[in-house]
């Protein structure tokens, strides 16, 4: 649900203005309004530094450093100035390195050399050029015809000098090359030296992200405290002469009670206010234990606006069974429960809802891997194991199988989730505009609710379709009429009816669209199955008849094997009831989102 919000407007004494604004940080309730004004440069820089101290604390926290803060001497300021000024002269010497590498690979060929020895030979007007040709085009007559001295042969080149005394050597068919700069010993100890520095640079990252992470994660909750402080103060406005100053923010109606007693001590001048219609007005979202770990979700779309429904409790358990169904594998459920709870003591606080999340994809993923008969890629109905023998012994005798149901039930969980998603949109509607707008969806639902109902009455029961015939022309009647007549009370007749032919096209093309669409949690459960059977397959047919060398062949393919399985799978049974949700379900409930996250103006440190 969204949480209400109430509008207050602050009228305080410019003298008093800083401490009100230190006391209304402290509180941290209130969500300040902006005014469309242009941000000053000190501002834009502060953010930029802010962006640069993220930047730092990110490098930092992939080196995976166990944290000892207790050491850290210095400030966090300090700390991010030296790590920053590393960073630059780290990038510096790994380009120094990748181009001395280069050259390396040049200079290789032609082993170690003298460079005094070359000079001493120019002064004696002994000049060396310096050739290399493939191998097989060298002709050792060569050897005998000019003065030249073979380097080195290296990757099927030959690598030698020539050496000319005063006159021009006759042209040889080779290419000639740069002669090197510098011998290839100077090269290696300057690679040496380099390779130092850089492990010194990463010895000093390691020491601080052992040390002076939260000193650096301080620094930067200061500059953003700074940075609120500074955008506070610009979004004030004075008042009588700049005596007064007012600011006005959102704060959420269960903490209204510390703000009202705050006020009433302070004896600031106040006005309440609820949201009317047109404010620009944050959302702060609080649902129960386990549609929160769903927040997250809806919020990589959007959050909703204010008044509207949230549908993260409504989405949430659709989304769970979708993303079992597309994953379906009891062994891949198991491991994602296992690793959720392990790893929920050892992440982060802001991670830790998210683990929560994984626990409960890995239970709906066991669930359908019950249902489905799958364990690690082991199809579970052509085993001998009873249930499973005997409901597929059953399903035979009845023409079908566990795929043909899995098929039929990813659309009827799509039917089910469109008509509830229409359900949601008619009390969108009538919360938002009232009752007489929502009619036209009220006209939808009685036409697919009561066509589902008629035809399961006739198909499922001793009652006759024929005897039905009456009831169908009713039920198109009263639907047919709220549909294209009283879809919208407050226009004339004949606009209703071009919207409703209209609204009519869209709403039989698009559910017939939408239906289909959820054919893909059924594609993506058996994909993932037929993928893990292959690489058991595999592990069987490729380990051999070697005693223990098969047994550990098997493993090594079944680990990394089903390891891809699962990220593969992993990834579409997380990214497609994702586009079903935002896509169809969204669409259907008449979802428009669009609202502002709820960020109160508080002291982070």
């Amino acid at each position: 649900m969204i949480v209400p919000m109430l509008k207050y407007s602050f009228l305080v004494y410019h003298k008093d203005y800083t401490r009100f604004l230190k006391e209304l940080r402290r509180l941290g309730v209130v969500h300040i309004i902006e005014k469309e004004r242009e941000v000053p440069s000190e501002i834009r820089d502060k953010f930029d530094h802010i962006k640069e101290i993220g930047g730092v604390l990110k490098f930092l926290a992939k080196r995976e450093i166990e944290r000892n803060d207790a050491d850290c001497s210095i400030s966090g300021a300090e700390a991010f100035d030296i790590v920053k000024e590393a960073m630059v002269e780290l990038e510096q010497k790994q380009q120094q390195l990748a181009g001395l590498k280069k050259e390396i690979t040049l200079v290789e060929p032609w082993g170690d050399f003298s460079l005094n020895t070359i000079e001493a030979l120019k002064e004696n007007r002994l000049k060396l050029r310096f050739y290399t040709v493939a191998q097989r085009k060298f002709d050792e007559k060569w050897l005998f015809e000019y003065p030249i001295e073979v380097i080195s042969y290296h990757a099927g080149q030959v690598y030698f000098v020539v050496v000319e005394k005063g006159y021009l050597t006759d042209e040889i068919p080779a290419e000639e090359m740069r002669a090197p700069e510098k011998p290839l010993s100077v090269l290696l100890e300057a690679k040496e030296k380099l390779e130092k520095e850089i492990a010194n640079i990463n010895e000093l990252f390691d020491k601080h992200g052992r040390e002076s992470m939260d000193a650096i994660e301080g620094y930067y909750k200061q500059m953003l405290e700074s940075v609120e402080y500074d955008q506070a103060i610009m979004h004030t406005r004075p008042e009588a002469q700049e005596k007064v100053m007012l600011l006005e923010g959102w704060v959420p109606e269960p903490r209204e009670a510390d703000m009202v007693e705050y006020l009433e001590q302070m004896s600031v001048v106040y006005t309440r206010q609820k949201a009317i219609k047109g404010d620009k007005i944050p959302i702060e979202l609080k649902n129960k234990k386990f549609a929160k770990k769903f927040e997250m979700l809806g919020e990589l779309y959007s959050l909703p606006k204010y008044g509207e429904l949230d549908l993260t409790p409504f989405f949430a358990p659709f989304y769970m069974v979708f993303f079992g169904f597309c994953l379906g594998d009891v062994g891949y459920g198991i491991l994602m429960a296992i690793a959720a709870i392990v790893l929920k003591k050892k992440v982060p606080k802001e991670l830790k809802q998210a683990m929560g999340l994984v626990f409960y994809l890995g239970l709906s993923t066991i669930l359908f891997g019950i249902i489905g008969g799958t364990f690690f890629g082991i199809p579970l109905y052509e085993t001998s194991l009873p249930v499973y023998s005997t409901l597929a012994a059953d399903l035979d005798a009845r023409g079908t199988d566990i795929n043909n149901l899995l098929f039929y039930l990813s659309l009827a969980l799509g039917g089910v989730q469109i008509i509830f998603g229409l359900f949601l949109k008619a009390i969108n509607e009538t919360r938002q505009y009232g009752w007489k707008l929502a009619i036209g969806t009220m006209g939808w639902i009685v036409l697919l609710v009561g066509s589902i109902s008629v035809y399961s009455i006739g198909e499922f029961t001793v009652i006759e379709s024929s005897s039905l015939t009456p009831v169908w022309y009713a039920l198109l009647g009263v639907s047919g009429t709220m549909i294209l007549l009283l879809n919208n009370l407050t226009r004339n007749v004949f606009m209703n009816l071009g919207v409703g032919l209209w609204d009519s096209y869209n709403m039989v093309t698009g559910i017939l669209g939408d239906l289909l669409s959820y054919i893909r949690l059924f594609a993506l459960g058996i994909s993932s199955a037929i993928l893990g059977f292959v690489f058991n397959s595999l592990a069987v047919s490729m380990s051999g008849n070697i005693p223990v060398l098969s047994i550990l062949i098997m493993v090594v393919i079944l680990v990394i094997g089903h390891g891809i399985n699962l990220f593969m799978s992993g990834l579409g049974a997380f990214v497609h009831p994702m586009r079903l949700t935002f896509v169809e379900f969204y669409k259907n409930a008449g979802f428009s989102g669009g609202g502002k996250k709820y960020h109160p103006f508080k002291k982070l440190t």
